[in-house]
């Protein structure tokens, strides 16, 4: 199986556009398929491949703090010492916020009473899905509120690493969360390629830069999509460049193009929606490509 992590840098470049359409040509094409998405904070990618819910169960990938009410004596020093304010005095009796505790552990070291204990808390999901096409997905969830979301993805990855084995998938296609944090980090972890997903802008010429010094970091072989090329040519020119000089694969470009927005908005990925558009005609070049690279040891 060969694990495939589609990433940017930053939001809003086209990535879950990119990812739903290879997860839906490579069913197409005869490859046995998982998609996966990892951006846990605002997961997307399943309205694009109208997906429907299998299962779902709660992940526990944080510890916060719990004050036992019966041994505690109310001396306060939790309080003082807490740098995040998650504890809180009401009616002389003290109680953990849930929503401000980072779980750090130093109330419970500090209490003289012992009344305070660190422990595992819900805050994550994991739902596996079947997409229309009848390959499947797996999506994961951060809870409002919650932090972890580079552990949350991390158990994602395993989860849908598993699946994939189970059916005997030939590729698992990871929609990766967008920025360069611990989450993106997470998501690049252990993949066979990297697709980094780009515009000709400045922000975003700035952004899948700080993301491709970690997937060298990793040493991952990556390539380079530029999306709506066409409408800064002076900046794609030079983005061509910039993927020569970094080692990245030009994989291709996609044309701005309408027919997306509209696909868009009836939850449907481009290559679906309208097959004969721009759009979909270069994200189908796009795919050949990266067959061909893979096909070629990378």
């Amino acid at each position: 199986m060969i694990e495939i992590v589609i990433v940017s840098g930053k939001g809003g470049t086209g990535k879950t556009t990119v990812t739903s359409s290879l997860a839906l040509l490579a069913n197409k094409n005869g490859f046995k398929a998982v998609a996966a998405d990892t951006d846990v904070d605002a997961p997307n990618l399943a309205l694009l491949l109208n997906s429907e819910v299998v299962s779902k169960k709660t992940i526990q990938v944080s510890e916060k703090a719990t004050i036992d009410r019966e041994t505690c004596n109310d001396c306060g020093k939790c309080m003082e010492v807490c740098k995040f304010d998650a504890i809180r005095k009401s009616d002389e009796s003290y109680a953990v916020s849930q929503l401000y505790c980072e779980g750090c552990g130093l109330c419970e070291i500090i209490c003289p009473v012992d009344a305070i204990d660190i422990k595992p808390v819900d805050n994550g999901e994991i739902t596996i899905l079947k997409t229309s096409s009848g390959f499947p997905m797996v999506m994961g969830h951060l809870m409002i509120g919650e932090s972890g979301s580079g552990k949350v993805v991390a158990e994602v990855k395993e989860e849908a690493r598993k699946l994939a084995k189970e059916v005997n998938a030939d590729l698992l296609i990871i929609d990766g969360p967008p920025g360069s944090g611990c989450a993106a980090i997470a998501s690049i972890s252990g993949a066979n390629f990297v697709v980094t997903v780009t515009e000709p802008t400045m922000a975003a010429k700035h952004d899948v830069d700080r993301m491709i010094s970690i997937v060298k970091h990793f040493g991952i072989p990556f390539g380079m999509v530029i999306n709506k090329f066409d409408i800064f040519p002076e900046m794609t020119s030079e983005l061509r460049s910039y993927a020569k000089e970094v080692g990245g694969i030009m994989l291709g470009e996609i044309p701005a193009d309408e027919n997306v927005v509209r696909a868009v908005v009836n939850n449907r990925s481009i290559v679906e929606y309208e097959p004969s558009s721009p759009a979909a005609k270069a994200l189908g070049r796009i795919f050949d490509n990266l067959v061909e690279i893979l096909n070629s040891g990378g």
